[in-house]
C-alpha cells in the first residue's frame, strides 16, 4: 500500500498483524516492530541511508495494532518518492519481513499555518 505524506506534517500510521489465517498476533515484550523508509531499494544500502526509522514495541499497541507516528521533523525530508517496508525482530533473534517494499511518497503542502 502507498504511504502519502505531507512534507514537514504529522503522520499516525497503525499497524495490524496476523498469521496466515488471519489471527491477530501481538508483540513480546522484547519484540520490535521496525518501519523503515529509504530513498532507494539498493541492496548494498547501509543502515545509514535510512531517511525514517521508527522502532515499536509492545507499548505501543493500541486496539490489537501498533501505532506510530511521524512527526514534523521526520516527515520534513526533500519531497519525492521513496520506498518503505516493516519488519519484526523477535527476541530470539528471528527477523522477517511482514510487508513487502512500498512506496512512500512525500508531497509538498501548499496551505501553511496562520498566526
Amino acid at each position: 500500500m502507498t504511504v502519502i505524506v505531507r512534507k514537514a506534517s504529522t503522520f499516525f500510521g497503525r499497524i495490524v498483524l496476523s498469521d496466515s489465517e488471519q489471527n491477530g498476533l501481538l508483540l513480546s515484550e522484547q519484540d520490535k516492530l521496525i518501519f523503515s523508509v529509504k530513498k532507494s531499494l539498493n541492496e548494498d544500502d547501509s543502515d545509514q541511508d535510512y531517511v525514517i526509522c521508527k522502532v515499536l514495541t509492545a507499548d505501543n499497541e493500541f486496539q490489537g495494532g501498533y501505532v506510530f507516528e511521524l512527526s514534523p521533523e521526520d516527515t520534513n525530508i526533500p519531497t519525492g518518492r521513496y520506498f518503505y517496508d516493516i519488519a519484526i525482530q523477535r527476541e530470539n533473534g528471528e527477523f522477517y519481513h511482514v510487508t513487502i517494499p512500498d512506496e512512500f511518497i512525500i508531497k509538498q503542502s501548499i496551505s501553511r499555518r496562520k498566526d
